[in-house]
């Protein structure tokens, strides 16, 4: 089965730290997203701090599994200089995709959690990682080793949603 189909939010995680030979592979593949002009907007800051972690799964509903992951990946939006600021979405969400994808393909179980755009999830990340007022959080991605060990995938494919014009 590809990866793609393989992959699935997992919000529950065993008290196991993650490697760090285990975390250079998801930044790896994170840097390896595609980016518009091959300009790489991105930095990431690898929490494993227990504390900020509790804090960061009170930033929305959602993003709780931050409290029960033994690590938090925040990626953030670094644009360089006369990059194209239009682009830069579409390159985090490319390079959290990345994240998610390498997370499967060692075992781990990843979530997503949506910061980018909202202002207030943006300005709560800041305050509570100690960001500069300047930097822009795009999205937190909770990782660990998952809790179940039922890795049961719901397959969302709907020919109905495809048109082809030949």
């Amino acid at each position: 089965m590809s990866l793609c189909l393989r992959r699935k939010s997992v919000r529950k995680f065993l008290d196991s730290k993650v490697s760090d030979d285990m975390i250079e592979r998801l930044m790896m593949s994170a840097m390896q997203a595609p980016s518009a002009r091959n300009q790489q907007p991105w930095r990431f800051i690898v929490i494993k701090n227990p504390e900020l972690l509790e804090k960061l799964g009170g930033i929305s509903k959602g993003a709780w599994p931050l409290k029960e992951a033994p690590l938090g990946i925040l990626t953030m939006i670094d644009l360089p200089e006369g990059g194209r600021e239009a682009m830069c979405p579409q390159d985090l969400a490319a390079s959290t995709q990345n994240i998610l994808l390498e997370a499967t393909h060692q075992g781990l179980g990843a979530v997503w959690i949506g910061v980018y755009p909202l202002e207030d999830r943006m300005e709560k990340v800041k305050e509570i990682v100690g960001l500069d007022k300047d930097d822009q959080p795009f999205s937190l991605v909770a990782v660990g080793f998952p809790e179940s060990k039922n890795q049961h995938v719901t397959y969302r494919y709907d020919p109905a949603r495809v048109q082809v014009i030949e």
